[in-house]
């Protein structure tokens, strides 16, 4: 199965998400349109680097992923 980074905004977490996983990365409040593209970028490249390990999704109730 391929993996997607998606974005997840909910009370417990907002912040960009692996579909496949529970690896995330936590949206700190950002002021300028040039920090939310350098996050995503930051968001992207640990996304590229992670790897699909342990608990998916799929095995858990949980919605919200853990971060990394």
């Amino acid at each position: 199965m391929s993996r997607h980074m998606i974005w997840a905004d909910n009370e417990d977490f907002t912040g960009w998400c692996c579909s496949h996983c529970l690896w995330g990365l936590i949206s700190p409040h950002l002021e300028t349109t040039v920090a939310a593209l350098a996050f995503n970028r930051v968001a992207q490249d640990g996304f590229a680097k992670h790897a699909c390990a342990g608990i998916t999704r799929a095995e858990t109730r949980f919605s919200a992923p853990y971060t990394s």
